[in-house]
């Protein structure tokens, strides 16, 4: 059996189970999982974690040349096939900042991948994701070997605007940043007690912008859950557009995320849930 420490989430390789902690709470407890959810928020409640872990400083992590080669809007007619590669998927996802006019991604020669850098404020990569741009399996690769874990990292966002919208990938983070939307995303639907640390410090509105999935309503379960053991401030939630898998192929259809984001973010509060129960009945 593997749980995750950072997640929650756990799988028994005998039965092929998973799920996560408060339903393998549940489970040994024979009890619900309404039920275990508030056992363990009283818990935690009356014995809080001290002292809270922080996000990792990044500019410590040790790492290796990654001899990366940058890629550019102007890239369009380069005569290198991985980079005339790469700039067609960011081109066709609309990831270029066009109003920046700088580059911020790269391929490595070596995989043969688009690279997605998170860029500290002295432009310098402190993490990043390696995409596949052939089919290749798994489509996405985290570094390893010195560098920080996924759970420990943020997309990189304006710490002191009125709002940050959290989503998954930094794909979906990139196309709401680029329609004018200070957005971040906790690499998956799982925020951890690190990531959640650090959005502590925000001041402005947090907006859940999770998937529309299963996958989706669980983690905005887990972030509400955390939220209020750690008695952050009300939180906000405001799916993708319906019609569409996620932020990035909504910005693809050149949907207005700024206008969309403005007038369907809602208080995920008891009102909320209710009415969201009664629409999938």
């Amino acid at each position: 059996m593997s749980i995750n420490l950072d997640t929650g989430l756990w799988q028994c390789f005998k039965s092929g189970n998973k799920g996560n902690f408060i339903q393998l709470y549940a489970f040994l407890q024979d009890i619900t999982y309404n039920r275990a959810e508030a056992e363990i928020l009283f818990k935690e409640l009356e014995n809080p974690t001290s002292p809270p872990l922080a996000l990792q400083p990044p500019k410590k992590a040790s790492r290796k040349n990654l001899e990366l080669v940058e890629v550019t809007v102007e890239d369009y007619d380069t005569s290198r096939p991985l980079v005339q590669k790469a700039w067609a998927f960011l081109y066709e996802r609309g990831l270029f900042d066009l109003k920046a006019n700088r580059a911020t991604f790269y391929v490595s020669e070596e995989t043969g991948r688009l690279i997605i850098p998170f860029l500290d404020d002295n432009d310098e990569i402190f993490y990043y994701q390696a995409r596949a741009l052939e089919g290749e399996t798994p489509k996405y690769l985290n570094p390893s070997d010195g560098w920080p874990k996924s759970s420990q990292v943020l997309y990189p966002y304006d710490e002191d605007a009125d709002h940050l919208v959290i989503c998954e990938g930094p794909l979906d983070a990139i196309s709401l940043q680029n329609q004018g939307v200070n957005a971040t995303c906790t690499m998956g639907c799982s925020v951890s007690d690190q990531q959640m640390n650090e959005l502590q410090s925000f001041s402005g509105k947090i907006i859940i912008g999770y998937d529309n999935d299963e996958a989706g309503k669980r983690g905005v379960n887990r972030f509400d859950y955390l939220r209020r053991i750690k008695r952050m401030a009300d939180l906000y939630i405001c799916h993708p557009p319906t019609e569409v898998k996620d932020w990035n192929e909504a910005h693809m259809k050149s949907l207005n995320l700024s206008e969309f984001v403005h007038t369907h973010t809602k208080a995920y509060d008891y009102e909320y849930l209710v009415d969201h129960l009664l629409t999938t009945l």
